[in-house]
């Protein structure tokens, strides 16, 4: 009866974990990442929201610039 168990329980759980990793997971991303950028829009307004959003997204120090000479 727990080997009947166990085959039932990895045949539901394997296919699940399939279907969310490569099917149900970048289609979340595809709908809910836009969908905060938007509430922070709405949020914060169109100007003070797109500064945050450049500001998250800013890197920390600036990369230097290299010539032929060297860095």
């Amino acid at each position: 009866m727990n080997f009947i168990k166990k085959v039932i329980g990895y045949g539901l759980f394997i296919p699940f974990i399939i279907f969310y990793s490569y099917m149900l997971g970048p289609l979340l991303k595809a709908i809910l990442l836009p969908g905060g950028i938007l509430m922070l829009w709405i949020i914060l307004g169109p100007k003070e929201g797109y500064l945050a959003l450049t500001k998250a997204f800013a890197t920390k120090g600036k990369a230097k610039k290299c010539d032929r000479s060297g860095c």
